[in-house]
């Protein structure tokens, strides 16, 4: 019976301890504490065992495990952590060991990556960094920061564009603008509006930056491959906030910023209203005499009275015409999350009043979003929706491709700078209503700002759908489905009026000049935007033997995407400021067009890892696009990179050396042709002119053509191919820090309609042609002097060059125009040549180099265009500080580009109505063009040699003498300027309150800051005119030509508060 109970004891305590042992699947996400973002390739084990796994690249894990078990969590730069199993879902957060450098970063596809096993550059940026300063667009936290990528504000414009370039030009006639992708799904980055005289903002600025968790540059074609035919200019890679594990979070922000003008070109203080030397009340130049500060008639005679004022120079004239501006951006966050699900809900408001007196310039922006996330043993899923609604009112800027200008500051500069500008303001006072302005030369800048004008509203809906499915540990199933969708309506409108026949516009001046009458106008246009994203694919991670890890990802991308517009306008308003569609004696005129294309990619990636210091991925993707023929549609894209940890392989790690990385990489990319460039289709034709177009419809009738360019079935994808070199060095405990790269990109194969003769019906035909050729090195230098509990300073300095280069043209075309002033100026690319010239006429030399003036003693202009240099700058250098002392933190970034050259047609205005500086030269009495000759000629008209010159330019012709169409030898060595500069960026003091007193408050954390933006610019003695990066001609490559009197650019400061409850 003893040993009856004592088997039975037995088998009850080996049950028990089987009970004990029973297994259960443990699962849950690994993520980084410092960004919250998911680590892929965690090397997961049961301690004391050889069983073990590795996290996907979502981070994920799933490990059969018993209770009481313990699972360690190891990965290469981060500290170990170990937990006992006692739940079915475990999420981990690990720490960075900084002595193993284990930084994760977002790649192409939104895949998460240890930066040590990438064989390219790459720049991350986090949340902290871009809101800084409290911007209100997406990358404006960012000027002078990143190497080899430009940004630049090409507008003062509220709600205006922004000009983003990696890696300098390479496409001719195509895009150079990177690809923008949100979360994994691409974004639609076109330019707002459709009227090339307003700046309506471009797409990408729609993003809330408050709600970026991490922007990732990918700027060289071995990052941007698996991306395809949209990736061959760089891809910038955002990744927005999500909800995390814990109680529910509230993140609340508000920032206040004053905004006024930054620089404005000083006029000279000497000569005041006139022309010829004589004062002449109704010019609008200031080629009269010296201001004397006597009393002087000005203006029109009204009711037999005639204003007077001081004949004296108004010192800050231009600048006081313009307001204070203020922007506010307010932000509430909230989220939260359990281990099996999160949330995250997000309202942005921005508001902007602009510059300009009145509100006329205002803007407007709500951001509305909503993520949530879940998962269930081994599926999860995740969705993003965004709203964003966008209202603004607009004034003329002349920003588009053809630089169209009739904008306020125009109409600002040309007032002789003895006239108080800001009186005019009243526009319809009986002095300087449309009868009685000052000139007939020229419209009250008050009535183009209030009775012209714009407004625009565009709602816009973009987000993604995510479904995962973990096959098995070391495999992951993904479907992503995003879309963007927008609608945008805008009215133009401009008002009519006619000077009264005899009033002083209307011919009653002393010259019995008159003003054209104004016929007025409107315009009203609709336009969606669409675009929707599939893709499929699997995710691999695994370990192979103790020494070789692998992740690899295989997948097929569905893109559809399209617009369509309607625009319908009239001319002549029959009542006038009454803007309405119906309100003319002519008939409305409509026009219309859409745009569809597809695009289908299967691409495919696989990192090899061994031993954690050698990394080798390669990468593949064809794309099948719509846009091209059968034949020619569907093309590859190789590319390859490598990594090599040499302190880690060389066990070379001390407190001197931290981390010494190599790497290499080559990548192929491209790009297709935009839709209908291979058949032909009708289009609304128009009449190209100086400045603009004429658009048809015209006065209710149609205008359609066929295209003049012949279109080509043959046409090849443009091809990209790039190799990039560099390294990563790390010394004193990281404390000090280089990354350098040198890169070689061509582009090949550009699309581009070159001339032909116009006997076979066709002027243009567009064919596969030419390469660019770009070469750069970019260096980024970080270090740390100070490092104590206490204080902390670290310094950040970047550099970089590029030069683009010209190294194929098609057979017989010595030149390519890339755009025009409409003067006599051309923007070109010449081959074996930089790419953008500046070419415009110069003057004719002897042999002896003396220039050759003719009879009247002005300059005569070569036969040909000369060369006034390139656009590119020499290099562009960076430098950021952050000093933090206890709780404050005071931070700069300051920008030096040197270099390059530009036109401007501000200094062109300025030169002839004789308010630019130069124009004073020897006092403006009769001189003799230094250096000059005459020719001297034969019976029959032939040169036979040169005389010195001694014909002086007049007192009379001294306006002449400064204006292009009657001195273009010598007017663009005035208007083409240098386009250097310094520019204190920005400027940062921070306040990070106390635990102490946060706890008081019932608040997590809490800070206070000041910041101010673009403070100060530095201008060399080439150009006291006006700020280089401005431009009125879009935001591609032929904005790199100049700006055609563009609005001044501003200067912001702001105060901004953040809560966290």
């Amino acid at each position: 019976m003893k040993k009856i109970l004592l088997i039975c004891m037995c088998f009850l305590l080996l049950f028990k301890t089987q009970l004990f042992a029973q297994e259960r699947t443990v699962s849950g996400t690994v993520t980084a504490k410092e960004d919250g973002q998911p680590i892929p390739g965690v090397t997961v084990k049961i301690k004391g065992t050889t069983i073990g796994m590795q996290t996907g690249t979502d981070g994920k894990y799933a490990i059969k495990a018993a209770n009481g078990a313990v699972l360690t969590f190891s990965f290469l730069g981060y500290n170990e952590q170990q937990v006992t199993v006692n739940k079915d879902i475990i999420n981990i957060v690990l720490t960075v060991n900084s002595r193993q450098l284990g930084e994760v970063v977002v790649t192409g596809l939104g895949i998460n990556k240890a930066k040590k096993t990438l064989g390219y550059a790459q720049t991350s940026v986090k949340n902290e960094e871009i809101n800084k300063s409290a911007p209100i667009n997406l990358l404006g936290g960012l000027q002078g920061k990143i190497s080899g990528v430009n940004i630049s504000n090409v507008s003062g414009a509220a709600g205006g564009s922004t000009k983003v370039i990696l890696r300098g030009y390479t496409s001719i006639g195509g895009t150079n603008q990177p690809l923008y992708v949100v979360d994994g799904v691409p974004l639609n980055n076109s330019r707002s509006g459709s009227d090339d005289n307003f700046d309506f903002g471009n797409n990408a600025n729609d993003i809330d930056p408050n709600l970026i968790d991490n922007i990732s540059f990918l700027k060289g074609s071995a990052a941007s491959a698996i991306y395809g035919s949209r990736g061959s200019n760089g891809v910038i890679v955002i990744t927005t906030k999500k909800g995390k594990t814990g109680k529910p979070t509230v993140d609340f922000s508000s920032a206040a910023t004053l905004t006024n003008v930054a620089y404005v070109y000083k006029p000279q203080e000497i000569f005041g209203q006139g022309w010829d030397g004589h004062f002449v009340p109704g010019e609008n130049g200031n080629w009269g005499p010296k201001y004397d500060g006597q009393l002087r008639p000005w203006g029109a005679v009204v009711n037999n009275t005639q204003l007077i004022k001081p004949f004296s120079f108004i010192k800050n004239n231009i600048r006081d015409t313009y307001d204070n501006g203020l922007d506010f951006n307010n932000n509430i966050t909230i989220s939260g999350g359990t281990d099996a699900s999160n949330y995250l809900l997000s309202y942005n408001n921005i508001h902007s009043d602009g510059v300009l007196p009145g509100n006329v310039d205002g803007f407007s922006r709500n951001n509305f979003t909503l993520k949530g996330g879940t998962n269930y043993k081994n599926f999860s899923a995740d969705a993003t929706l965004n709203y964003v609604a966008k209202n603004g009112s607009f004034v003329a800027t002349g920003q588009g491709p053809t630089g169209v200008a009739n904008t306020f500051y125009e109409s600002v500069l040309q007032i002789p700078g003895d006239i108080p500008i800001k009186d005019l303001r009243d526009y319809k006072n009986l002095y300087f209503n449309t009868d009685n302005y000052y000139t007939p030369f020229a419209e009250n800048p008050y009535y183009t700002l209030y009775e012209n004008g714009s407004r625009t509203k565009t709602d816009r809906l973009y987000g993604n759908i995510n479904l995962n499915y973990k096959l098995a540990p070391w495999v992951t199933l993904q479907l992503q489905q995003g879309a963007d969708v927008s609608n945008a309506g805008t009215k133009i409108w401009y008002n009519s009026n006619s000077p009264t026949p005899g009033s002083w516009v209307g011919g009653g001046n002393t010259e019995g000049q008159s003003r054209a009458p104004d016929d007025g106008g409107v315009e009203e246009d609709n336009y969606q935007n669409y675009e929707y994203d599939t893709k499929l694919q699997a995710l691999f991670v695994n370990k192979i033997g103790a020494d070789f890890d692998i992740n690899a990802v295989a997948g097929v991308n569905y893109n559809d995407r399209g617009s369509r517009s309607v625009a319908t306008s009239i001319q002549g308003l029959a009542i006038p400021g009454f803007f309405n569609l119906s309100n003319s004696v002519n008939k409305p005129s409509s026009a219309e067009s859409e745009s569809h294309r597809r695009l289908v990619g299967f691409y495919g990636q696989a990192t090899v890892g061994y031993k954690n210091y050698l990394y080798l991925t390669v990468t593949g993707r064809n794309d099948i696009t719509s846009t091209l023929a059968t034949g020619n549609n569907s093309y590859f894209y190789p590319a390859a990179n490598a990594s090599y940890i040499l302190s880690q392989a060389l066990d070379l790690k001390s407190s001197v050396v931290s981390y010494i990385k190599l790497r290499g990489s080559y990548g192929e990319t491209g790009s297709d042709t935009d839709p209908y460039n291979i058949n032909n289709v009708l289009s609304s034709t128009s009449v190209g002119l100086g400045f603009g177009s004429i658009r048809f419809p015209l006065q209710g009738v149609p205008g359609f053509t066929i295209n003049n360019t012949l279109l080509n079935t043959n046409l090849r994808p443009e091809r990209v191919k790039e190799y990039e070199f560099g390294g990563e060095f790390r010394f004193l405990n990281d404390r000090l820090g280089i990354d350098l790269t040198y890169y070689q990109r061509t582009r090949q194969d550009q699309i581009l309609a070159v001339p032909i003769a116009p006997s076979g019906g066709y002027s243009f035909e567009l064919v596969n042609f030419g390469a660019v050729r770009n070469r750069g090195i970019e260096l980024a230098f970080s270090a740390t002097p100070v490092k104590t509990s206490l204080v902390n300073w670290d310094i950040n300095y970047t550099f970089s060059k590029s030069r683009s280069v010209v190294t194929a043209l098609p057979d017989g075309l010595d030149k390519v125009i890339l755009q025009q002033d409409g003067y006599g100026g051309e923007f070109v690319a010449i081959k074996d040549q930089p790419l953008g010239i500046l070419q415009a006429p110069v003057p004719a030399y002897d042999p002896q180099g003396h220039i050759v003036v003719d009879s009247q003693g002005f300059p005569i202009a070569a036969s040909a265009n000369g060369s006034y240099g390139n656009f590119q700058h020499d290099f562009v250098m960076g430098f950021n500080s952050n000093i933090r002392v206890q709780n404050f933190t005071l931070g700069f970034t300051a920008e030096w580009d040197k270099g390059g050259k530009f036109y401007s047609g501000t200094a062109d205005l300025f030169n002839f109505v004789g308010a630019d500086p130069r124009t004073t030269y020897n006092d403006r009495n009769p001189f003799i063009v230094p250096n000059s000759v005459q020719q001297v000629k034969d019976a029959n008209g032939n040169v036979t040699g040169y005389i010195e010159n001694t014909t002086p330019i007049s007192e009379s012709d001294n306006d002449d003498y400064y204006y292009t169409t009657s001195n273009k030898a010598l007017a663009w060595s005035r208007d083409i300027l240098d386009r250097s500069f310094v520019k204190l960026r920005e400027v940062i003091v921070n306040y990070n309150l106390p635990k102490s007193l946060t706890n008081k408050l019932g608040v997590s954390k809490a800070s206070i800051g000041v910041y101010g933006r673009n403070l100060y610019t530095w201008l060399p003695a080439g150009n006291k005119v006006v700020d280089p990066e401005v431009s009125n001609y879009g935001t591609d490559l032929a904005s790199e030509y100049g700006e055609f009197r563009t609005a001044p650019p501003l200067r912001y400061f702001g105060a901004a508060l953040k809560v966290t409850f």
